[in-house]
């Protein structure tokens, strides 16, 4: 039983989610999302039942306001939810759902951020105890990450892009340098998504949180940052990731 695989004093937390999930997967709605009337009707069945509000006129899915949305077959997000809980990889769920890597991630993902919402005592026993340990997969491409971020960040002498001399120098604190032959100054980032990404001596700690699980807000008030320069810089490093080949953690990363 899957119960037993979680303690005492969360099973009604457990519980509680568990009926959630099938709820989400039945697509039963009982009421609206944003106006909560209950009056409402059917206006489609397949792929996806989307229901319209008769207050407000407005449409909605069983998924609409949850990190859920856009994330059918909901039969999907229970399987996830069970399957990591009892400790079987994202490879083998993959497998056994005939899906790719990438959507599994993303879907327990989206399971993680609805738990730190609603299920606080849950969401930290299955994140602290079920995901503290990455799959190989993840800990590879971080490691990889890690070691071209602080490679990135130390580098003394680049050549120059304009007339291909080592003979540079760094100014300042980021990754800005000036060419001693021509002159020119120049950004080893310019051309990749960090370009105008300022404080790196705050990266490698925002990498850590981004593949730690922490949401914006949570790496706003840690790194004392405005939310907004988070999203943006999520979605900056997202991109790096995957310009760097390590698509797996890119996603991991980006779905907060």
């Amino acid at each position: 039983m899957i119960y037993e695989l979680v303690p005492n004093e969360l099973h009604d937390e457990f519980k509680a989610f568990h009926h959630e999930l099938k709820k989400i997967t039945s697509q039963h709605a009982e009421s609206y999302p944003f106006c909560k009337k209950t009056k409402f009707y059917i206006i489609r069945s397949k792929p996806t039942k989307t229901y319209r509000c008769k207050g407000c006129h407005k449409y909605f899915t069983i998924s609409t306001n949850t990190p859920f949305n856009r994330l059918a077959p909901f039969s999907w997000l229970e399987m996830i939810f069970t399957s990591r809980i009892k400790n079987i990889s994202y490879p083998n769920i993959a497998k056994n759902l005939q899906i790719s890597f990438e959507k599994v991630m993303r879907r327990e993902r989206a399971i993680i951020n609805y738990l730190q919402t609603y299920y606080l005592s849950l969401h930290k026993w299955y994140t602290q105890q079920k995901q503290a340990i990455l799959i190989p997969t993840l800990a590879e491409q971080y490691k990889t990450i890690k070691v071209k971020v602080t490679t990135l960040l130390n580098e003394q002498n680049p050549t120059c892009i304009y007339c291909h001399s080592n003979e540079t120098t760094k100014i300042g604190s980021r990754t800005c340098y000036r060419c001693k032959r021509c002159r020119h100054s120049f950004n080893i980032v310019s051309n990749t998504s960090l370009n105008r990404i300022p404080k790196p001596e705050l990266w490698l700690q925002f990498i850590d949180l981004l593949v730690w699980g922490k949401n914006n807000s949570q790496i706003a008030k840690l790194l004392n940052l405005h939310n907004d320069t988070v999203r943006k810089w999520r979605s900056a490093w997202c991109d790096m990731m995957k310009y760097w080949h390590c698509e797996a953690l890119a996603i991991w990363c980006q779905n907060q």
